[in-house]
């Protein structure tokens, strides 16, 4: 999963994946999966956007 977690598109699934599965779980007594799902999801929007932010950092030219 090396590259994969690199990949903003992957991150980004992860969190949407993650996020479906603790609604639908969210009506049931697993609510500490629930709760582990919202924490990865949240984890993977995070990832996501500093690798977001560190792709542009790098695309913008150099100041003088």
């Amino acid at each position: 999963m090396g590259e994969a977690v690199n990949d903003l598109r992957t991150l980004k699934y992860v969190a949407e994946i993650a996020r479906r599965l603790a609604k639908m779980l969210s009506r049931t007594r697993y609510q500490m999966l629930v709760y582990l799902l919202e924490m990865t999801a949240v984890e993977a929007d995070s990832l996501a956007a500093e690798q977001d932010r560190d792709r542009q950092d790098e695309n913008k030219p150099p100041r003088n």
